[in-house]
């Protein structure tokens, strides 16, 4: 499986003092995979329509409408696609004075 983004829209912000963030809204084709998402900033996820996994360290997410996912920097992570796969992506550089672990919301949309 190969990563089949048909949209991606990015919006980035590096700003003195501030955190470097970018935000995406993407559209992955369906039977995909993004093996090996950069792990050097924390990432949330938050699912919009379709259905996929999130591979967080060693457990897996099922990610469906509604999921929040938020992962700090310094844990491996990979998506893989089912059906087309809506979601928004933010990174943001991590806080080295905060020691978080991950975590998983679900809404009910």
């Amino acid at each position: 499986m190969t990563a089949a983004a048909i949209v991606c829209a990015s919006v980035d912000r590096i700003a003195g003092g501030q955190p470097a963030y970018s935000h995406e809204v993407m559209s992955l084709g369906a039977n995909s995979a993004m093996p090996d998402l950069n792990d050097s900033q924390d990432v949330t996820v938050t699912v919009l329509e379709g259905l996929g996994s999130l591979v967080v360290g060693d457990r897996t997410v099922t990610l469906t409408p509604g999921v929040f996912v938020f992962v700090p920097a310094g844990i491996s992570r990979a998506i893989k696609v089912e059906t087309t796969l809506n979601l928004l992506m933010i990174r943001c550089d991590s806080d080295p004075d905060t020691n978080e672990s991950a975590w998983l919301m679900n809404f009910q949309i």
